[in-house]
């Protein structure tokens, strides 16, 4: 085994998160307060769009912008096949069917064949969410088709800050509601934590709200020296989801150094590349896109790799690696419930479910890590057999 560990993810956390943090808990306020306010008006700036709301996961973020569409039970909402599994239980816990789409073979992105093939079905589709996968953004023709039929679009962007498309930075823009990730593994990190961003001002009241039980004000517009009122009122149902101002601090100090992280993803990136051009795999994309975000670096094995063998033998290395993603229509329980593929299936997500793997990626590996991770997976490759 090698001297060092390669983690597959590790947070690049400094001296000045650390130092936000201690501010924060120091202040006197330590939940949802100043800090929360000034991340979410830097976002929105980042963004470029009027409204963030910052809640205590993307997950969170996908319920609120879900519940905010008022659909009847019952009502089917579109989502892509290949997700992790909280796209989908946003959904569901709204009392929705998921209805899941296949995806493009070169961004595993939703398909825009299999989501038309969806809403042209018997029954159609109420509301679709898209994922950005590993930082790459959906097809313009996705959103050109939501609109068509007159379906909300909501974005699952946990690996897409920073990603840009037709719009400009991904930010939810013609949308309804862009749902951020900051979790420990993300571009961005707070270790748990995430945002919405809208430049709908209904539904940023809306999420303010839901955020906390549905309360029409927080502890900090009751609580703060100057508040007018120490009253508030129920409004609607809601969650217990938002950001305290411990984590924001630490946010705000990542968003300030984000394009410097950013810069350094690439350059893993395109250093992965590079080094693997001649390698037995393919990447995803196929071709590197630069507009993406550089979440994941995920390559297709070749067919009849073991990679569950594989990724031991890495292992065994000191190379972390993971799996983005198990598809949904694989897993026991969501075929038992009946949520199940669309009318043109998932051969595309099926083709791939053992093939695809995440290498490691962020912004404190070093140009030797890289070299080493690319020498190990080739190596690897060629002494695996078939499965």
């Amino acid at each position: 085994m090698a001297d060092s560990v390669i983690r597959f993810s590790e947070p690049d956390v400094t001296d000045r998160e650390v130092e936000a943090a201690s501010r924060a808990l120091l202040s006197g306020w330590i939940t949802t307060g100043e800090e929360c306010l000034a991340l979410e008006a830097e976002l929105s700036e980042f963004v470029g769009v009027e409204h963030v709301v910052a809640v205590s996961s993307c997950t969170a973020a996908l319920e609120i912008a879900v519940a905010h569409l008022d659909l009847p039970r019952g009502s089917r909402i579109g989502v892509p096949t290949w997700t992790f599994v909280s796209t989908a239980m946003a959904a569901i816990h709204r009392g929705l069917v998921p209805v899941l789409l296949d995806v493009d073979p070169d961004t595993l992105n939703v398909s825009p064949e299999s989501l038309a093939a969806a809403l042209d079905a018997d029954g159609g589709l109420d509301a679709v969410v898209a994922v950005h996968f590993a930082g790459v953004a959906v097809s313009e023709s996705v959103h050109r088709l939501c609109a068509d039929a007159g379906v909300p679009l909501i974005e699952d962007a946990a690996h897409a800050l920073g990603t840009s498309d037709f719009r400009g930075r991904v930010g939810g823009v013609g949308t309804a509601g862009c749902c951020y990730s900051f979790y420990a593994t993300k571009n961005l990190t707070s270790a748990e934590g995430g945002a919405i961003a809208t430049d709908d001002a209904a539904l940023a009241d809306f999420a303010r709200s839901f955020r906390l039980h549905g309360l029409s004000k927080d502890a900090w517009a009751r609580y703060r020296p100057d508040a007018k009122t120490l009253g508030y009122d129920v409004v609607g149902d809601g969650l217990k989801a938002n950001l305290p101002d411990v984590l924001a601090a630490v946010a705000r100090v990542q968003l300030q150094r984000f394009e410097d992280m950013q810069a350094r993803r690439r350059e893993i990136v395109t250093g992965y590349r590079n080094l693997l051009a001649d390698a037995p795999v393919r990447f995803v994309p196929g071709e590197a896109d630069p507009h993406s975000a550089d979440h994941l670096a995920v390559v297709i094995l070749p067919e009849g790799t073991d990679r569950e063998a594989l990724q031991s033998e890495l292992q065994s290395q000191g190379i972390g690696t993971s799996v983005h993603f198990r598809p949904l229509h694989t897993f026991e329980w969501f075929g038992a419930q009946g949520y199940g593929p669309g009318p043109t299936g998932v051969p595309v997500a099926t083709a791939h479910t053992e093939r695809a793997l995440s290498l490691p990626l962020h912004p404190k590996l070093s140009d030797d890590d890289v070299s080493r991770v690319c020498e190990s997976l080739c190596a690897a490759i060629g002494a695996a057999d078939p499965a």
